[in-house]
Order: C-alpha cells, then structure tokens, then sequence
C-alpha cells in the first residue's frame, strides 16, 4: 500500500485545473490508473471519505482543501490481501456456525437469533468478496488457478444458505441447528481449501 500527500500549497499547484473534489478525484483516479494503482482510500483535511461522502462533498471547492491523502495500490496486491483476509476469516466463520447451533439448541433463542444474523452476513461477506476477487483476477489476467472449485463452492454454500434461510423463516430451529452445523460448516471446508490453495500459489511462502 503506497499513501501520496498533499499539502494546501501542493493541491494549488497540481490540480490548479480543477474547481471542486469531484474533479480532484476524477484527475486522481486517471492518473493512479495509468500507472496501474488502484486507490483505496482519500482522506481529506484529515478525513476518511467513503463513498456517500464522495458524493456528498463532491462539490467542495478545491480552495476549501488543505490536506489530500491517497493510499493506493496494485490490483494484485489486493487481491493476494483479499484472499489472505477470506483464509483468516472462513476458520472463525465455521466456529461461529457451530457455536450458533448450539445456542439454537440451548435456552436463549434471542441470542441465538442474534448469532444466526450475524453468521449469516459473515457467509454474504465471504461470498461477494470471493466473487469479487475471482471477477478482479481475471480482470487483471491472473485468473484463478481452479476456478471450478470455486464454482462448487459458491453454489454448495449457496444451495446450504437458502435450506437455512428457510429453516429459520418457518421456526425449525432444530434444522437450523443441523444446518448450520453440517451443512453450512461443510461448505465452508470446501471454501477453505480451494482458498489456501490459491494463497499458497499467489505468495508461494506461505505457511
């Protein structure tokens, strides 16, 4: 990850062709593409920007700027992070699947109810981000190395999230225990295998 400053005098200069952010960020994002970068976060006057506020100070005046900060990086670079994150990341989901049956099959089903929510986003996440890296791979023509592991993957967890989503709409938390517990947690087996090896191929030390 690089970060590129700028001071109030130095945003005069370089973006003396732009009247508000959104053109400062439109220059930007040209710029870091032609040299192969991706920008991943801009803060300005020492504020983080997400993208609703992107749009909600795209037109600040480029006067009203006093510091520009940009961390940008390599697509590769991201996506061997992302898949590093995903390898981290799937072993604590599969222990939040077990854990979350057992509460289902406890005495407190508000905080199962809970649990089940916040595992059940933690599958989404995995799921986007992974179809977000095999999508940028491919982009930058380094595409996955067994995408159809992947596939079997994506549509095993897929198949095992929609039986629990079911499950939990009609009150069988007995399924959703089980669910949870083998299904979901073998589709996660799946995921982390075809995840480690693609991280072990993309940074070959790995442990």
């Amino acid at each position: 990850m690089t970060t590129s400053i700028w001071t109030e005098e130095e945003i005069a200069v370089k973006f003396a062709g732009c009247r508000n952010l959104r053109e400062i960020i439109e220059q930007l994002e040209a710029e870091f593409s032609n040299r192969g970068e991706v920008i991943c976060e801009i803060h300005v006057n020492g504020v983080p920007l997400d993208d609703g506020d992107e749009a909600k100070f795209a037109d600040s005046k480029r006067e009203e700027i006093r510091k520009l900060a940009v961390r940008s990086n390599k697509p590769a670079a991201l996506i061997a992070d992302a898949i590093q994150s995903a390898c981290v990341f799937v072993p604590e989901l599969e222990k939040s699947c077990l854990s979350t049956a057992e509460l289902f099959r406890g005495s407190d089903l508000i905080l199962a109810q809970k649990r089940f929510h916040e595992t059940l986003e933690g599958c989404q996440w995995l799921v986007d981000t992974l179809m977000h890296v095999r999508g940028a791979a491919s982009n930058i023509g380094q595409p996955i190395a067994h995408a159809e592991r992947w596939y079997e993957a994506e549509k095993i967890l897929m198949k095992a999230i929609a039986e629990l989503s079911d499950a939990y709409a009609n009150r069988d938390y007995v399924l959703v225990a089980d669910l949870l517990e083998y299904e979901v947690t073998g589709a996660m087996s799946i995921w982390r295998d075809a995840i480690e090896e693609e991280h072990k191929r993309r940074i070959p030390h790995a442990p």
